[in-house]
């Protein structure tokens, strides 16, 4: 038997808001776990995406002959704690609306499943882009220890393993009973 909310029943929600609300809920639990990771003493691959931008940023204004207000200005507004974690949150509501508008109805399977690939590849894209891009070295091994890239993996897939069912569920999509 296939059916909790039909995927034409006026309960369930519109892409739109079932991404932004289930992207909030898997961010904050996100951003949790990172913030146990860190009390634990666990180094973790957090923060690359804005470490990449603010470089190429930086050298985007060097270019433009705009190195001194980006220095002077911008790189430290950049670089506080408040606007670390609001690029965070950010991110992630960037990545649960690009799944609920391009990735999930893009990929066949359920929905854990869904999360699970859109994690993975995610998550190679971040180790094999993003940290070698600001020398942190494939998958941060210039500076993680083993458990600290494990620690972010698992952190990074359990983003996406909140995402996926939480929006198919808010979508009201059927699931197996």
């Amino acid at each position: 038997m296939t059916t909790v909310l039909p995927p034409s029943d006026p309960g369930g929600l519109s892409r739109l808001p079932a991404a932004l609300l289930a992207g909030g809920i898997a961010i904050a639990a996100n951003t949790a776990l990172l913030a146990l990771a860190d009390r634990a003493g666990l180094v973790t691959a957090h923060g690359g995406l804005l470490r990449l931008l603010q470089l190429v940023a930086g050298r985007a204004a060097a270019a433009a002959g705009l190195a001194g207000p980006w220095n002077g200005l911008l790189l430290p507004a950049t670089s506080g704690a408040v606007f670390k974690v609001g690029f965070h949150l950010a991110v992630g509501l960037v990545m649960a609306l690009v799944y609920g508008f391009a990735a999930e109805p893009a990929l066949a399977g359920r929905p854990w499943a869904k999360g699970l690939l859109c994690a993975v590849a995610v998550w190679f894209l971040n180790a094999l882009i993003v940290l070698p891009a600001i020398g942190e070295g494939l998958a941060g091994s210039r500076h993680l220890e083993a458990a600290g890239m494990i620690g972010f993996a698992a952190i990074h897939t359990a983003f996406f393993l909140i995402l996926a069912p939480l929006y198919a569920r808010l979508r009201g999509t059927p699931r197996p009973a």
